[in-house]
């Protein structure tokens, strides 16, 4: 395939893509970008307002919100994360770790800006949509880092994660925070997932770890109303579940949901069964363990142990990405969980991302294989994001990363972010669907425990469209680097 290169110029450009397909590249000044018959794949952001046609071939663009696309590209990635931060101390520009929640037609995603190598980041970015994804507003939540707007009293922010919760008719985002002698769970509440208020704080202690949020929505639960918080504690070894009745006002006393796990990911049946499931790892490379967690049927007063399935994975170096699973609910109840694996590997080389089902959250399937590739295939996947259509059953979005084939045996592993979709409960999937206009190298990435995009992406459904979340990257410019937070919204299968 041939590869457009387009040196930045002074003043507006423009440019058209090769006869049979390629990459078009935007410099910094307001192009215009044309594309041709073939397959092309056209980058247009961290540019001025650009203008994007399409030709006739399958193109993905990775556009800025401002930049005026045509509505003949049929894949278009709009970049929601702004780094402005100013701290020396944390890396820019980059924004890493999306999560997001939708309902009805609104879309709210939460990410780290301006990542610090140590761990946590300057600041938490929001991004709101009220039409499925199609267009954003973007912000950063107030009162939580010394660099939001109000001012916060904490030094850096990680692991965002977003729940809508009906009964009260509230967003909810919560973070993780770090201060110099300990961590904090803070949650900020909004009626429209733009004006957040300042947060509270749910929890403290030395040691708190990946926060994860979901509310219980249903129309006959008995706890209808209830929105939960979970998270590691890593002082007293032991996950923990807190809960609020008011709307994210106040948060009940810290119970104990299990031994210390990572990655805590929860989700409510209609019965008001609260189910979460994480990674429980063998040793400090974290290759092998099991995806389990807990269930409770009182409202997060008790929980019962349960377990999902063991896990191999081959090793993702340089990349920061363990087998973190990514759980969802259908509107059928169907909980989903995914997890990258390698069990379906000759020799256990490379990594594919697996599926369980489970009806009561406490029996769960067998892992049955995604076909990204081949399993001759040397993609390796990883850092899967899934969503579930909460409006009908086994329409699932699954977004997530990959290495590209091949590419790691050269020494220069790159970057590649796909996604997929199936209709019946993960029997059938969709041709992967690239979202990347350009694979990303691993120098274009920060490090922080290993090259970094996040250690989760996110996938929602709205109003008949699907929105998967997610970090691309390209070159830096002298010591910059420029990574971000975009988003697709795709028409829905089924």
């Amino acid at each position: 395939m041939l590869v457009l290169v387009f040196a930045a110029p002074a003043a507006a450009a423009t440019i058209h893509a090769p006869k049979h397909g390629g990459l078009l590249l935007g410099t910094p000044a307001a192009d215009r970008l044309v594309g041709g018959p073939g397959r092309d794949r056209i980058q247009a952001a961290w540019g001025g307002v650009d203008h994007v046609t399409c030709g006739g071939g399958a193109d993905v663009v990775s556009a800025d919100l401002s930049d005026l696309v045509a509505g003949s590209c049929p894949t278009v990635a709009r970049r929601l994360s702004v780094d402005l931060s100013l701290n020396p101390n944390s890396i820019h520009e980059t924004a890493v770790e999306p999560a997001e929640a939708a309902w009805g037609s609104t879309v709210v995603a939460a990410y780290q800006v301006g990542r610090f190598a140590r761990g946590g980041a300057s600041n938490i970015g929001f991004a709101v949509s009220g039409d499925a994804g199609r267009t954003w507003h973007r912000g950063t939540l107030p009162g939580v880092t010394v660099e939001s707007t109000p001012t916060g009293p904490e030094d850096a922010a990680s692991d965002p994660t977003v729940a809508y919760d009906a009964v009260h008719a509230v967003w909810l985002a919560a973070t993780l925070t770090l201060e110099p002698r300990g961590s904090r769970v803070m949650v900020a509440r909004s009626t429209d997932g733009l004006h957040w208020s300042l947060p509270v704080t749910a929890a403290s202690g030395p040691a708190l770890d990946k926060d994860w949020l979901a509310c219980d929505n249903g129309a006959t639960s008995p706890f209808r109303g209830r929105c939960y918080a979970l998270y590691t504690d890593d002082d007293k070894n032991v996950t923990v579940s807190q809960s609020s009745d008011d709307g994210g006002v106040t948060w009940s006393a810290p119970v104990r949901a299990a031994n210390a796990l990572v990655g805590t990911q929860p989700a409510v049946l209609a019965s008001g069964t609260l189910v979460f499931i994480a990674g429980s790892f063998n040793g400090e490379e974290g290759l092998t363990g099991t995806i389990e967690g807990g269930v409770s049927t009182d409202g997060g007063a008790t929980f019962t142990r349960i377990v999902v399935s063991s896990f191999d994975s081959a090793p993702l170096d340089p990349m920061r990405a363990i087998s973190l699973p990514s759980l969802a609910i259908d509107g059928g109840g169907t909980l989903y969980a995914v997890w990258g694996d390698c069990r379906f590997r000759p020799s256990c080389a490379e990594n594919d991302l697996v599926l369980s089902t489970s009806t009561d959250g406490v029996t769960w399937t067998a892992p049955t294989r995604i076909p990204t590739a081949p399993v001759s295939s040397s993609l390796d996947a990883m850092i899967p994001g899934l969503g579930a259509d909460a409006g009908s059953s086994g329409r699932l979005g699954l977004v997530y990363a990959y290495f590209t084939p091949g590419s790691c045996a050269k020494h220069a592993c790159a970057l590649g972010i796909g996604f997929v979709q199936s209709v019946d409960g993960g029997n059938t999937w969709t041709h992967p669907l690239q979202l990347d206009p350009e694979p990303m190298q691993m120098q274009w990435l920060p490090q922080s425990n290993g090259r970094m995009v996040g250690d989760y992406f996110a996938t929602a459904f709205a109003s008949g469209r699907v929105v998967p979340v997610f970090t691309l990257a390209i070159a830096p410019t002298a010591e910059r680097l420029h990574e971000a937070i975009f988003a697709a919204s795709l028409a829905a299968n089924g």
